[in-house]
């Protein structure tokens, strides 16, 4: 049996771990906190990433835990819809989901040995056959091949193409959880509002709670306003849509997180011989498009069936990037570019985009089609 050492326990390193036990592996975790835990933020699980989840035999406990999603609808700030998309058409359902709870269903699945917390990666060295794996309290690992989940930051893409930063594209973002339901919330709906470089978007997750969303240009590592985050989001939304200043009020302060938001130029290759990357170690992408968890999901079950299918990690690994490449390439470039049509300021250019969504609404609706309808 091949021993993959993963750097990494989030949702792609615990995703991959499963993965690759469903094939007959043998995976061992190293995660440098001393818990494993998801940040509260809620996420979408479109049906390319229910597919994957029901490969791997936890999507009826995924939907028990989540919220059923059956459209995705884009608003102005005042709340005029301007398009409107089913997302319940395909054989797999879209389920809203705190990442917290993903995570637990993806790493209680795999034996609590395989996971070595407090185990911060330093560097790797690869050896006849072999790659072992050194870390900053003294232990060292060994396996036949290593896989790199350690996120935006990844010490491992590090150690393999040099320590680039990640480019910041002049957003940053705030995430809420509430037990507040407006009353203007329609059950099954994601609702989105886009203004002059901002916008704020709602939707249920598992156990009553309602998870939000709010982006805005801003300046990198900006700080928050001195009168709190909070207040700083009421100001900012004061005359949106009703339900929006409605759902900031009624958020704990300790509830909001805030995040810059970072990605990186698609390059290859992300793997050298018995070593590769998965998930925001390997292609960081925006949120615009929902599939930053998605994507790393069907890394970890695309690379666990290259490893099945070819003894060889080295081979297996250029399997696995050529099939990964193109997609992921195209999702990162498609979210920067949504990006940009959240970043207009000019009344006129905002009035504009929004004439060009409502009649762009179908070919909108077929592009997201098309993205979610991958099969890993």
């Amino acid at each position: 049996m091949k021993k993959i050492i993963i750097i990494g326990g989030g949702i792609g390193g615990a995703a991959t771990a499963l993965a690759l036990s469903h094939v007959g592996l043998e995976p061992v975790v190293y995660e440098r906190t001393k818990e494993l835990g998801e940040v509260g933020a809620g996420i979408a699980l479109w049906a390319n990433a229910t597919h994957v989840l029901k490969n791997l035999g936890l999507l009826e406990k995924a939907i028990q835990v989540g919220y059923p999603i059956t459209n995705y609808q884009f608003n102005s700030q005042r709340g005029k819809e301007l398009v409107n998309i089913r997302v319940d058409r395909f054989e797999l359902p879209v389920i809203g989901i705190h990442r917290a709870e993903l995570h637990q269903l993806l790493w209680r699945n795999v034996p609590s040995e395989k996971f070595i917390l407090e185990a911060t990666f330093e560097r790797f060295e690869p050896k006849t056959n072999q790659v072992h794996a050194y870390f900053a309290s003294g232990l060292e690992a060994e396996g036949d091949a290593l896989i790199g989940a350690d996120g935006l930051r990844s010490c491992v893409r590090a150690a393999l193409l040099g320590d680039v930063p990640p480019t910041y594209r002049n957003f940053k973002t705030w995430r809420g959880l509430t037990e507040f339901v407006p009353k203007d919330y329609r059950p099954g709906y994601i609702h989105e509002y886009l203004g002059r470089g901002k916008g704020f978007g709602f939707m249920m997750l598992g156990k009553g709670k309602m998870y939000w969303y709010a982006a805005a240009t801003a300046l990198e590592a900006q700080p928050d306003a001195p009168t709190g985050r909070k207040k700083e989001l009421e100001n900012m939304f004061q005359d949106w849509f009703s339900a929006i200043p409605e759902l900031i009020a009624a958020t704990d302060e300790a509830q909001i997180i805030t995040t810059d938001l970072y990605d990186r130029p698609p390059i290859q290759p992300w793997s050298q011989g018995t070593i590769t990357l998965l998930g925001d170690a390997a292609h960081p992408m925006l949120p615009t498009m929902g599939q930053g968890a998605c994507t790393a999901l069907e890394d970890a079950y695309v690379v666990a069936k290259c490893l099945k299918e070819n003894p060889d990690p080295v081979a297996a690994f250029q399997t696995y990037e050529s099939l990964r490449f193109p997609r992921t390439k195209a999702i990162v470039e498609q979210s920067l570019q949504s990006s940009k049509m959240g970043q207009l300021k000019n009344p006129v250019a905002v009035g504009l985009r929004n004439v060009f969504m409502k009649v762009m609404s179908s070919a909108i609706s077929s592009r997201f089609k098309s993205l979610h309808s991958y099969r890993a």
